[in-house]
């Protein structure tokens, strides 16, 4: 296909508290603090749970990343969390409480007009990004999370760090999904400075997006469609660049097939030597989830290769460390791994929680290394691989 030649899951106001469950609920959330210092104090040490609840991580080595999730107490309120390790998750430490709502933990959903955030992204110890997967204002850290700025000018649904840049998928109105004025902007590290690297069609009005960086050249954007939405046909829109952004080209949806065209791509994944996994699940809901692989940085992609049912939930995470080695999750139920490409799958973690209106729908599932790999499981459970998925070990927050 022919390259087009052209030159980001909750809203987030980051102003800084230095209680640990933020402002009381009936206070304007138009009149925010400034940002503070919260040095943190003592560590969260392993099996001695917290009750912190996570659903989100970042990580830029094998033992330095920061959380995002909520303390005890917190459900429903406007407080969110950031931690620290710089043990590989042994031991947390409280960076800041922030002044926003985690939706994902709020069974009744954030008050209206209060700043949301669900994701969070490092690119060293001192620059981070906080954002919302359903797009709004993003914020910024220079000083490794200490204290936090929206960011002004376009709102963000993705956010992606790597090769010395940060990349956004961004919009300027309100009311997204679309029509929007998707943009694929390149931005400086620890400043608000961006250049837009590319302009999708607008004719994709899709509201998630999955933003993929591998290796220093290569970048996924995957527009997704809402599997359950009753308008238009809901399948992603892919672009992928493999020049860090100058050229593009646009693929369709790798999970509709002529033989199952009830699927759609959910999610994506990259790994090293041009691979790239979508995760598809049927609209309907009536059939099982399906994994597909490409070897040629989604140019072209393989069989769609069958998942085990699961009694209840869906699968909402997945990764790969290869073409062959590929890792798929469901928040609060199980972790699979399979070594053949999707062919077969064995239960690599499975756990024994109650899911909750407060189970998030999605966490966190990575690999730092080919190695080493995380998953929030339970919100309150990290588990870790060290031996590229062959065990994994379980430490509270």
């Amino acid at each position: 296909m022919p390259a087009l030649r052209l030159g980001l899951p909750l809203l987030v106001a980051l102003g800084l508290l230095l209680s640990a469950c933020g402002a009381p609920a009936g206070s304007s959330a138009g009149v925010m603090a400034g940002p503070q210092s919260s040095t943190g104090s003592a560590p969260y040490p392993g099996a001695n749970a917290s009750g912190f609840q996570a659903v989100d991580m970042t990580w830029i080595s094998a033992n330095q990343g920061w959380a995002l999730g909520v303390a005890p107490g917190c459900l429903g309120q406007r407080c969110v969390t950031v931690m620290e390790t710089t043990d590989g998750g042994q031991h947390w430490v409280t960076v800041a409480d922030l002044h926003d709502c985690l939706l994902e933990a709020a069974p009744v959903g954030c008050p209206a007009g209060v700043p949301q955030v669900s994701r969070i992204r490092f690119a060293n110890a001192d620059v981070g990004y906080a954002f919302a997967s359903d797009g709004g204002p993003f914020s910024m850290t220079t000083n490794g999370g200490l204290s936090w700025a929206i960011q002004p000018g376009r709102q963000a649904s993705a956010i992606k760090v790597g090769g010395g840049s940060a990349i956004r998928v961004s919009f300027s109105q309100g009311g997204c999904p679309g029509p929007c004025d998707w943009s694929i902007d390149q931005g400086t590290l620890g400043q608000n400075s961006w250049v837009t690297l590319f302009t999708p069609p607008t004719s994709v009005n899709h509201g998630n997006v999955d933003l993929l960086r591998q290796g220093s050249n290569v970048i996924y954007a995957a527009f997704l469609g809402n599997p359950a939405a009753g308008a238009g046909s809901q399948q992603a829109q892919l672009y992928v660049s493999t020049d860090d952004g100058t050229t593009w080209a646009a693929n369709l949806d790798p999970c509709s097939r002529t033989k199952h065209p009830d699927y759609v791509a959910s999610a994506f994944a990259a790994a090293p030597a041009g691979v790239l996994v979508a995760l598809c699940s049927s609209r309907s809901g009536a059939g099982p989830q399906m994994v597909t692989v490409s070897s040629d940085q989604g140019v072209s992609f393989g069989p769609l290769e069958q998942l085990p049912h699961l009694a209840s939930g869906l699968y909402t995470e997945i990764s790969a460390t290869s073409a062959k080695a590929l890792f798929v999750a469901s928040p609060g139920v199980e972790l699979l791994q399979s070594s053949t490409g999707g062919h077969s799958w064995r239960v690599a973690v499975r756990v024994k929680t109650e899911i909750t209106p407060t189970t998030p729908q999605a966490t966190f599932l990575g690999f730092e290394t080919s190695l080493i790999g995380r998953w929030i499981g339970p919100p309150d459970t990290l588990w870790t691989t060290t031996d590229g998925g062959g065990t994994w070990s379980a430490s509270k927050f």
